[in-house]
């Protein structure tokens, strides 16, 4: 998209804040436009120039907003009446005088709210070239590119040219030279918007020849060659305005911009300039507008900014600033100071704002500031709009001086260490405020009952306090809320369905009770969340509608069948119903969500198959129904997942995720162990791929399938009743960093390449039927060192690491045998035959002396001499013993 609109955020009126800035640009800009001479609406142009604006309308492919409805072509015989006169058409001013087209406007004004709905789409054509008296010429923010994609060389032709602007189409290649030509130009803006292969520039020489040019901005054009762009943009006498951010420029600031002393605005915004803001920034005195914004600025604000007498807009927020001189105090003029995001430090104090009766804006936020203001001080800038300390210190007590700023439309006060009550104030003193935020505090007590007369409240964070009691009736026109993690009780407002709503936080609470109906009301919701807390009872089935992104009901009591209204929520990218008792099967219309990106409805009472259907979300990349009862055979058609096939979002997902939120804390159980994320966003923002169906009693084979997922790094089919073989070509799934398939009835060996995975750190086969050799590799010896029951329960399995060795019954697949080998198993059968020797001699001499009479004679004959030898030898043995014990004594 070249004309890019900024999307929504919870910043959105602190941008408008700053947006002061740029309304003071446009003031200037809008002032240094070239006057209209001689327009006459009465006008008629000439027929050649008429033509040219036909033929430029040829090149337009695409007008959504009917911009060129009215440029007709005019009839045969007719006399230039009506519509058919070109300068009558949209976007065209003609000479009272000549009847010359000398304006084209067709800039997109609209592009900040909805571009695409209001951009031209095509290319600028040639055909302009017969404006030969054109002096105003306005494309901004359109897509008009054209198949190059380059500013045309041409438009340096329009010698008459006072002002061009070129500004959000997204040019990119090399600004021509030609436009040197132009030496009647007073106002060049050539700003891209374009995010990939922008517009450079080498060399700027061709700018010292518009001696006339006042305004000019090159902002993202790509200008890190170009050393001398100070030396060339002092050539131009007259240039009040220069505008060059995001130009990749970089080292210290020249000091020949101290040369520049006829500016009125000076925007060298995000950029890389290095070093200290040096001293003769003080030099340019005539300066309304100073952006220093998101460099690498080190050490103070110089003391010489005091000299800047005029100043009305001051920032240098995103940098590493220090320090905060009190000669800011002194710039009377002021209305707009930014200096968040740096690394100031030190005590504020009435002081540095005792001049500053002009501030309208003011930003201290992420610095390292304590307010040190006196609860009965009345702030001297009385019409201030904005208003961002976040970060800044200003507790413990409750600022009672923030009750002065009446008008004040922004107020930020998130993590000040305000450890008090909300004021009973409050209400009535911010009752024109549209943004709110007091988050991350230490809020107490309840909130105020009669915050529903703050009419104007667009936007609430109360998140991350220690709020208590009921939530009390709600501002009427709130478009965002969130008040999570507190300890409000109670069950929801029965009137919680607001108009306008679209952003609803209520989660980690202590809320009861069931969603009210009136929910349905809010038509436009995009985002809710009420997980973690005791809400209980069956969704309102009138619950869903086209717009919704974001559902958050997980850890509840909430029970029952999903209702079928959901299957309104066609654009859902995000739905987490885990922890809860939902029940019925799981319903088919989810495979309608072609948006979603995150699916969570574990640990409830699902039941029965999976859905066929359910492979046709082709964004998914979160899949946990662990811990239900599931039952069936995995689908088969799982390569239709598409983003669990490559690490980045297909196309059709790339640029879908943009929900607001949140502060809740979100954790899941992978690689063996429950580990934090922060935020679903965030998790779904790193593109974690998760497969997790553990826990259920799915049975079938693990299809083959499921290998072409090369995308997926975390797969739990745990705890199930699986059947069959690991799949063989499991190995291509090369992104893969967690793998449990334990615990279910898997058999055969462990394909072999199992051991390529290098991501791999956590894998557990444990409790199967598997059988084999384990296959060896250092990827999976190092797996066994950290978890080394990964094989339990696998008796078939044998091998290194295993102390079980593998026997070998093929003949063909033994090594050669060697001696030793062959005297071990000659010995073994030495001691085998004299085992069944000595068995057999026993039987034989038993059987002979059993059948032989004469041979068993004989034998006893034979053993009775024996035992009389025996007996007389004993006798004479024990005669001899006693005398020699007669001698002794």
């Amino acid at each position: 998209m070249r004309c890019s609109a900024p999307t929504p955020s919870k910043l959105m009126l602190l941008l408008a804040a700053a947006g002061s800035f740029l309304l003071s640009m446009t003031t200037i800009a809008h002032a240094l436009q070239p006057p209209d001479p001689g327009l006459d609406s009465g006008a008629t142009c000439m027929p050649h120039q008429r033509d040219a604006l036909l033929a430029f309308k040829q090149g337009i492919t695409g007008d959504p907003a009917g911009i060129l409805d009215t440029w007709q072509q005019q009839p045969d015989g007719g006399h230039g009446d009506g519509e058919q006169d070109c300068c009558r058409w949209r976007g065209v001013r003609c000479s009272s005088r000549t009847g010359h087209v000398i304006e084209l406007r067709l800039g997109n004004a609209n592009y900040d709210i909805d571009c695409d709905a209001t951009a031209l789409v095509g290319q600028i054509s040639r055909s302009l070239l017969a404006l030969e008296h054109l002096q105003h010429l306005d494309l901004s923010y359109n897509n008009l590119s054209g198949p190059t994609g380059r500013i045309p060389e041409f438009l340096g032709s329009l010698k008459k040219l006072k002002y061009l602007n070129l500004s959000g189409i997204g040019f990119h290649g090399s600004v021509p030279p030609q436009l040197g030509n132009l030496t009647q130009l007073q106002y060049l803006d050539l700003f891209s918007s374009s995010s990939v292969g922008a517009a450079y520039s080498t060399d700027l020489s061709w700018l010292a020849h518009l001696r006339l040019l006042r305004y000019l901005n090159l902002g993202s054009v790509n200008l890190s060659t170009v050393a001398d762009w100070p030396h060339v943009v002092a050539m131009l006498p007259f240039l009040t305005v220069l505008r060059l951010p995001g130009c990749s420029l970089s080292g210290m600031l020249p000091e020949r911009v101290a040369q520049l002393t006829s500016l009125v605005a000076l925007d060298l915004s995000r950029n890389s300039f290095t070093g200290p803001l040096p001293e003769f920034i003080g030099n340019l005195t005539g300066l309304r507008i100073l952006d220093f914004s998101s460099n690498k600025f080190t050490g103070p604000l110089p003391a010489s900014v005091r000299y800047i007498t005029g100043l009305r807009t001051l920032d240098v927020s995103y940098n590493n600033l220090t320090g905060l001189p009190r000669e800011v105090g002194t710039l009377s003029s002021l209305t707009g100071l930014y200096v968040s995001h740096n690394s100031l430090e030190g005590a504020i104090t009435e002081e540095y704002f005792r001049s500053l009766k002009s501030l309208q804006h003011l930003d201290l936020s992420s610095n390292f500031l304590k307010i040190e203001i006196s609860t009965k001080w009345k702030p001297p800038f009385v019409r201030l709009r904005s208003a961002n300390f976040a970060d800044c210190k200003m507790g413990p007590l409750f600022p009672a001086w923030l009750q002065w700023l009446v008008g004040i439309e922004y107020l930020d006060i998130s993590s000040a260490g305000i450890n008090d009550r909300i004021p009973d104030w409050f209400p009535a003193a911010f009752s024109n405020a549209r943004f709110l935020s007091m988050s991350k505090n230490q809020l107490s007590g309840e909130l105020p009952a009669n915050m529903d007369i703050m009419s104007s409240l667009d936007e609430l964070d109360l998140s991350n306090n220690s709020l208590s009691g009921l939530i009390p009736k709600l501002p009427h026109n709130l478009t965002y809320l969130d008040i999570c993690i507190n300890s409000l009780s109670g069950s929801l407002p029965a009137d919680l369905g607001l108009p306008n709503l679209q952003v609803l936080s209520v989660a980690s609470n202590s809320i009861t009770g069931s969603v009210p109906r009136s929910i349905c009301k809010s038509q436009g919701l995009r985002t809710l969340v009420l997980a973690n807390n005791h809400l209980e009872g069956q969704l309102p089935n009138c619950f869903g509608n086209s717009v919704m992104l974001f559902l958050d009901f997980s850890n509840n009591n909430f029970s029952g069948m999903l209702p079928a209204s959901m299957q309104n929520c066609e654009m859902l990218q995000v739905l987490d119903l885990s922890r809860n008792m939902f029940s019925g099967r799981l319903p088919a219309w989810i495979g309608k969500l072609k948006r979603l990106r995150f699916l969570r409805l574990r640990q409830n009472m699902f039941s029965g198959n999976i859905p066929m259907n359910l492979t046709s979300l082709a964004c998914l990349q979160y899949l946990d129904i662990a811990d239900n009862g599931i039952s069936g055979s995995l689908p088969r058609n799982l390569s239709d997942l598409k983003s669990l096939k490559q690490k980045q979002p297909t196309e059709m997902c790339s640029d879908v995720f943009h929900v607001r939120v949140f502060a809740v804390n979100f954790s899941t159980f992978l690689k063996g162990q429950q580990l934090s994320y922060g935020s679903i966003p965030r998790i779904v923002g790193l593109n974690m791929t998760v497969i997790d169906l553990s826990f259920n009693s799915i049975t079938g084979e693990i299809p083959e399938e499921i290998a072409t997922l090369d995308g997926l790094l975390n797969l739990n089919l745990s705890k199930n009743h699986f059947s069959g073989n690991v799949p063989s070509k499991i190995g291509a799934m090369q992104s893969l960093e967690s793998l449990d398939l334990s615990g279910n009835k898997l058999s055969g060996e462990i394909p072999a390449s199992l051991s390529t995975l290098t991501f791999l750190s956590y894998l557990d086969l444990s409790y199967n039927n598997l059988t084999g050799a384990i296959p060896s590799g250092s990827q999976l010896d190092t797996l066994y060192a950290e978890h080394p029951y990964m094989y339990n329960g696998n008796i078939g399995l044998c091998g290194p690491p295993l102390k079980n060795n593998c026997l070998k019954t093929n003949a063909s697949e033994q090594g050669p045998i060697t001696r030793t080998d062959e005297e071990g198993r000659w010995q073994g059968f030495f001691y085998i035959g004299l085992g069944y020797g000595f068995l057999a001699g026993i039987w034989l001499v038993s059987c002979s002396l059993l059948f032989m009479k004469n041979w068993r004679i004989a034998y006893f004959r034979h053993f009775d001499k024996l035992y009389d030898k025996a007996y007389v030898l004993l006798v004479t043995w024990w005669a001899k013993a006693d005398q020699e014990d007669l001698l002794r004594s």
